[in-house]
């Protein structure tokens, strides 16, 4: 019999890139260029690890039972793709324009942006054709003065709902700039 598979470890720790991209053509096949654009801004170190991150839940339905059946079954229902609450660093005090206050100036209310994740790539690595990615079309609700931490860890931050309204793409390659 042939050893059973057991793929490597994918670390995520340290290891879990999160970049805000604007003016992406096709968010199925996002180049090198609008990844690493001057526009795009790399979140990595502005969100919190608890801040909250795009899911799915998908409903099991059960199948409507027929006469004649003595066990009841399951079907796949709705997928339903939802956004969260983005917990992010924020300086009050820090002059317009500064690294404490450039993600709040992003993402005013009614902001879209795609929210894009690379995973098993360390931080600060430029976007480059080959690499994998997640990617969520997002909307921006206000963002509003919440603490990160408690106590002696306790930090000055910001919390924006997003939603995703779009389908995501899953998987996809960073593409070649033309």
């Amino acid at each position: 019999m042939v050893e059973p598979l057991r793929p490597d470890a994918a670390k995520t720790f340290g290891r879990d890139n999160w970049v805000l991209l604007d003016d992406v053509a096709d968010i199925n096949a996002i180049t090198d260029d609008e990844w690493n654009a001057a526009s795009s801004f790399d979140i990595t170190r502005v969100i919190f690890a608890s801040s909250g991150k795009p899911t799915q839940s998908t409903n099991r339905v059960q199948a409507e039972r027929r006469y004649g059946d003595t066990k009841q079954y399951e079907r796949i229902g709705i997928s339903n793709v939802t956004g969260g609450d983005m917990l992010y660093a924020f300086n009050d005090q820090a002059a317009a324009g500064s690294d404490g206050k450039k993600l709040y100036e992003t993402i005013p209310e009614g902001a879209t942006k795609v929210l894009a994740n690379r995973r098993a790539i360390g931080r600060a690595v430029a976007g480059t054709a080959g690499q994998f990615y997640n990617a969520f079309p997002v909307e921006f609700g206000p963002s509003f003065p919440a603490d990160a931490g408690e106590g002696e860890s306790g930090e000055s931050a910001m919390t924006a709902a997003f939603a995703v309204y779009g389908e995501p793409a899953i998987n996809k390659a960073i593409v070649a700039a033309p």
